[in-house]
């Protein structure tokens, strides 16, 4: 989603909003106005630079109809590109914003914490989370429909570079294969000691170490994760339902049945779910006491595994 920062002077602040703009008057004589269609393409360009392939007109409403004629038009633009710098329509020299591009999901948790509250902005992120079914109704595997009644509720959090590295060391250390190929290469470096080849028993050693612990793992994914920032760590939404847990970003994931898992285990401060090739963690911190409990009674009711006692939210 982009979003500007914008000074509004009756907020006495700057404001989190969707791109949005006044409709030009195209004829001083008559006061006639321009099409909202063309306003639209108009705005989202000066705003934030944008030009978008693909346009479909949500809704229309007042404002405030008591008192103000105020007439918005609500657009979803999507299929974005940006402006050619030379072609760019620029702001009004009144304008001064700043663009700030989010995960949807996480511009529909900046609504429900407060952060966004603009009416437009409000009503544009929650009509279009209507239109995706909801973060409640995302799709599960294999085509099935409807998260149903979730007992422990959606939330959106973000997984730090530290929380990133530790998980796939877990992960790791977690994977037969893994610890049977680091169990090799330390075996491999022990013979060659053993032999007087230090050159080369030494680093198979380290090397095999590193692998059957999990370290190598970890420290390949902090590189990752500073280098990739943008898709390594993108906000995850979460929430556990009677019959099966949702796991989603902005682009891919849904509702996933119990049965396609293979197990759900805690891993430390993480709630490992094992999908076979795919991996997904947890931190426990977007729980809370009761919630972990509540997660660990229908973990073992599904009969994936079993979880340890957690400390609660912010517990490591």
């Amino acid at each position: 989603m982009l979003l500007v920062h914008q000074w509004r002077t009756p907020a006495n602040g700057v404001l989190l909003e969707i791109p949005a703009g006044t409709l030009d008057v195209v004829d001083e004589s008559t006061g006639a106005i321009e099409d909202p269609d063309l306003a639209a393409r108009r705005e989202l360009e000066e705003e934030t630079g944008y030009r978008a392939e693909t346009w479909r007109k949500l809704a229309a409403f007042w404002t405030a109809p008591g008192f103000a004629s105020e007439k918005m038009h609500l657009y979803l633009a999507t299929d974005l590109r940006p402006a050619h710098p030379d072609e760019r329509l620029g702001p009004d020299e009144d304008e001064h914003l700043q663009l700030d591009p989010r995960a949807f999901d996480e511009a529909i948790q900046l609504v429900e914490n407060g952060e966004i509250n603009d009416a437009k902005s409000i009503a544009g992120l929650l009509w279009v989370e209507r239109l995706r079914g909801g973060r409640a109704a995302a799709t599960t595997v294999g085509g099935e429909s409807s998260a149903g009644d979730l007992i422990v509720g959606l939330r959106t959090f973000t997984p730090t570079i530290r929380e990133y590295a530790d998980a796939s060391g877990r992960i790791a250390r977690d994977s037969v294969a893994t610890v049977v190929v680091g169990g090799f290469f330390a075996i491999l470096g022990i013979a060659n000691i053993a032999l007087d080849v230090p050159a080369v028993g030494v680093p198979a050693m380290v090397l095999g170490v590193l692998m059957a612990t999990g370290l190598l793992s970890a420290g390949l994914a902090t590189l990752v994760a500073v280098r990739f920032r943008d898709q390594t760590l993108k906000p995850r939404t979460v929430g556990v339902g009677r019959d099966g847990f949702v796991f989603r970003t902005a682009d891919s994931g849904g509702y996933v049945r119990w049965q396609h898992y293979r197990r759900i285990r805690r891993s430390g401060p993480f709630l490992i779910l094992d999908l076979g090739i795919q991996k997904q963690f947890v931190p426990l911190r977007v729980f809370d006491a009761e919630e972990q409990a509540e997660v660990r009674r229908i973990v073992r009711a599904a009969d994936l595994g079993r979880l340890g006692a957690s400390a609660g939210r912010g517990s490591t």
